[in-house]
């Protein structure tokens, strides 16, 4: 399992300077509405997602990353400290989201538990939508050890480093570096432990929720609507339980 409570600090920065989409604040918001019943953020980390849609469970298996987010959600929501592949929601939900590529940094093993599990705590009829990154070997391949910034402002600079692990391009590992500034110079750089990451394509994500009992009611090149193929580099997957 990876210890993600050093990343705490970094999601908590990465947040507070705006590194979200509003697309995908949008498209999860749309689903909720459209729930009938609880929905759960899996993956809730620092509560970026769970700020703006309110559910009634958070997930993460980060007991730091649940301190950030209970100081950000305050007593409004349930949280439950498990590892997605093994947790147990108080009700059945009728939508489950699992934003910021989550799932991509479990093992596949790890993964195909997740979708089962989460076909046990949805409701007939209920929803699981989540984002995950393909694989595309040769654009990791031009970025493999290449600083990538993410976000920045006045005062501080989030980066990303990824390093491939294979050729094949399935798995990287991450390295997160957080700079100071000072009149746009660089005053002081943190690096953070790496994390594993591991790249899912449509064929495997298809075959997994099959067999987990979902149905693909959607799936997307990105939150816009595009469409899907297994040279997309995102993809966005919302999955149905059978009423």
């Amino acid at each position: 399992m990876q210890d993600f409570d050093h990343w705490a600090e970094l999601y908590v920065t990465w947040t507070a300077m705006g590194g979200a989409d509003p697309r995908e604040v949008a498209y999860y918001r749309r689903l909720a509405a459209m729930a009938e019943g609880p929905v759960a953020d899996l993956g809730v980390g620092v509560g970026r997602l769970a700020a703006e849609l309110g559910p009634r469970f958070g997930v993460d298996v980060s007991a730091a990353m649940l301190d950030e987010a209970r100081e950000r959600l305050g007593q409004g929501i349930e949280l439950i400290r498990a590892d997605l592949a093994g947790y147990a929601l108080p009700e059945r939900a009728a939508l489950q989201y699992c934003g910021q590529n989550t799932l991509n940094h479990l093992t596949r093993e790890a993964v195909r538990d997740a979708l089962v599990c989460a076909f046990h705590n949805s409701l007939p009829g209920g929803r699981l939508a989540f984002e995950v990154v393909q694989p595309r070997p040769e654009r990791q391949k031009a970025r493999d050890g290449v600083p990538r910034l993410r976000v920045w402002d006045e005062r501080r600079a989030v980066w990303e480093i990824t390093r491939m692990l294979d050729k094949q391009g399935l798995e990287v590992e991450m390295i997160g570096l957080l700079e100071t500034l000072d009149d746009h110079r660089t005053v002081d750089r943190r690096y953070f432990p790496p994390i594993r990451m591991c790249f899912l394509t449509m064929a495997e994500i298809e075959k997994w929720a099959g067999e987990a009992g979902w149905e693909v009611e959607d799936a997307h090149a990105g939150f816009a609507g595009e469409p899907l193929t297994p040279e997309s580099s995102t993809a966005v997957w919302c999955l149905r339980r059978p009423a």
